[in-house]
């Protein structure tokens, strides 16, 4: 049986991952758009000094020898977090019983820009009502 405060947790855990995901989802944008439409890099240290933008090498010569690739940096983070999105993504849809299509759009909301800000909202009332009706059954 589902405890309240086993929902609760899934719920916060949810609506907080979704949040830090779509976040760092909309920064993966601007960086896209600023390496693949003004042709730049974001780097950190080094000749850049503390944060600046380098020109895109052709094959990747041409960085600067110091310093952090931020680009590579924040893909690599969202990844990780879009994991943990997955991860809460499953855990609420196994204690709320939802279908596998509910797990399926759940977990765009960390691909598609935006779309976890809309899709959190939306769930997270359905889940409220759902796991409120298990909880009144265990009674």
């Amino acid at each position: 049986m589902t405890s309240p405060a086993e929902t609760k947790s899934a719920l916060s855990f949810y609506r907080a991952s979704s949040i830090i995901t779509g976040v760092f989802l909309l920064f993966v944008v601007a960086e896209m758009v600023i390496k693949y439409g003004f042709g730049q890099t974001i780097w950190a240290g080094g000749s850049a000094g503390f944060l600046g933008l380098v020109p895109n090498p052709v094959d990747n010569t041409g960085f600067p020898e110091e310093g952090i690739d931020i680009s590579k940096t924040l893909l690599q983070v969202h990844g990780l977090l879009y994991v943990i999105y997955l991860f809460a993504d499953f855990r609420i849809w196994r204690l709320a019983e939802l279908k596998f299509k509910d797990f399926v759009v759940i977990a765009l909301g960390g691909i598609v820009p935006l779309s976890s800000f809309f899709i959190e909202r939306s769930y997270h009332k359905k889940l409220e009502v759902i796991f409120a009706a298990k909880v009144g059954q265990k009674n």
